[in-house]
């Protein structure tokens, strides 16, 4: 399936909601870009895996997410690529062994990469970034699903789809 292709099956599922709504930074939106709704068609996130991993250098050791939008796109990129995971708490667990790492903890040989699905405000990455640096990992870059808003982020970042890509033709 081209890329083109599945930005249609993006649409075809509606991943666009003209409605407002108050998105996690707090600011109002005309529109909401749901990507998590892939999460129920399997064919369609298996697409998406693949524009994902294409952007995705080949050094990198460790996939890094957060967020109920951006694990699930983690967790199947790195197990399509074969590659350790990492689950990047906001907040510290007060129960079992705390802390704000699940999953593979990685370490100053690593390189690692934050996915996460709507770039907006790029606070999901820099509060990732921010917990994943006491690691002592080199976080090389970040790849979200779509780029919505332009934003100055403390690492590189690529983007599958801009906004522009999903909102025309609706």
């Amino acid at each position: 399936m081209s890329k083109k292709e599945v930005a249609k099956k993006l649409r075809a599922i509606k991943v666009i909601s003209n409605k407002p709504v108050k998105l996690r930074s707090g600011l109002q939106s005309s529109f909401y870009c749901d990507i998590k709704k892939v999460y129920g068609y399997p064919r369609i996130l298996s697409e998406l895996v693949k524009e994902i991993s294409k952007l995705i250098p080949k050094d990198i050791t460790c996939i890094a997410a957060s967020g109920y939008g951006g694990l699930p796109l983690a967790v199947a990129t790195s197990s399509a690529l074969n590659l350790k995971f990492t689950a990047v708490r906001d907040k510290a667990k007060k129960h079992g062994r705390g802390g704000f790492i699940d999953g593979y903890v990685p370490n100053k040989s690593d390189k690692v990469l934050i996915v996460d699905d709507v770039l907006t405000t790029g606070s999901s990455i820099k509060e990732t970034y921010s917990i994943l640096r006491k690691t002592k990992a080199k976080i090389i870059c970040a790849v979200v699903v779509v780029k919505r808003g332009n934003v100055k982020l403390p690492i590189p970042y690529k983007y599958v789809f801009a906004i522009e890509d999903l909102i025309k033709n609706i």
